[in-house]
């Protein structure tokens, strides 16, 4: 990872052209061009899977590239001031997730893999692209029916994860207000499972797909989603990067609004 130097903003400060910018390099270069490897999972399909700084903390996830996810996430979440709680899960992107939701000063809890056996506890089944399924059980503590919750996640692969904390949300009588997930790696079709088994939308920031380019199978950066940024902000934004790079929105709609 690079060297740059990244400033960190707090909520309610207005974001400028060049914070955005220099976010958005970070965030690809942690995404961009990663080796992949074979892992087995969910359906008993394998699936190639590229570590990063966010998902795996390969590199160890820094402080630049934590403020510059923090930053670009204030641009999709649009319930804060809504919600009561926030939650996620203790694998691989808890820390990320923690830094997200701590912006709002929200309290937080993580489902976790392990059984607490406190009163109230959730349990729910849990599959993705690297969990079979029957191998792996999800246990939710901390939430209230009257909670409204901001979920958040790394990322979206096959939509297994997402599911499963959805599933548990919704047996606690909690409402979930939106959901929003750093990447999203497109050739698993999660989004399309989450919204038949929930009939939930996903935001995300970016989209990722693979290619072989002589080098072996790798990850490539599609496109990043600069939700509620506002047009002249956006203009501003996108000329830094190639046509379509860029884009108003979070990916949740039917037909994202594509920018040059």
């Amino acid at each position: 990872m690079s060297s740059m130097a990244f400033t960190a903003h707090t909520p309610g400060v207005p974001i400028n052209s060049s914070a955005v910018v220099d976010a958005i390099r970070l965030v690809v270069e942690d995404f961009h061009d990663r080796g992949t490897n074979v892992v087995s999972g969910k359906g008993g399909k394998t699936f190639s899977f590229f570590p990063t700084s966010v998902t795996d903390n390969i590199p160890p996830l820094s402080p630049e590239l934590a403020d510059a996810i923090c930053l670009l996430s204030r641009l999709h979440i649009a319930h804060a001031d809504d919600a009561t709680l926030g939650v996620g899960e203790e694998d691989r992107g808890a820390m990320i997730t923690a830094d997200i939701l701590r912006q709002y000063r929200l309290p937080r809890t993580l489902a976790r893999w392990a059984p607490s056996g406190a009163p109230g506890e959730v349990k729910v089944p849990l599959s993705n692209e690297y969990l079979a399924e029957g191998s792996t059980d999800l246990y939710l503590n901390g939430v209230r029916p009257t909670d409204r919750i901001i979920l958040i996640d790394d990322l979206i692969s096959t939509g297994g994860t997402l599911v499963s904390l959805i599933q548990a949300i919704t047996i606690t009588g909690a409402e979930v207000l939106e959901i929003f997930t750093i990447g999203e790696k497109t050739e698993n079709k999660g989004r399309d499972f989450i919204a038949k088994q929930t009939g939930l939308k996903v935001k995300t920031l970016l989209a990722t797909d693979l290619h072989d380019d002589g080098r072996g199978v790798r990850s490539r950066v599609m496109h990043v989603n600069l939700g509620m940024l506002d047009e002249a902000c956006f203009a501003q934004v996108s000329q830094h990067f190639p046509q379509g790079f860029c884009r108003i929105g979070s990916g949740a709609e039917s037909h994202a609004r594509e920018h040059s």
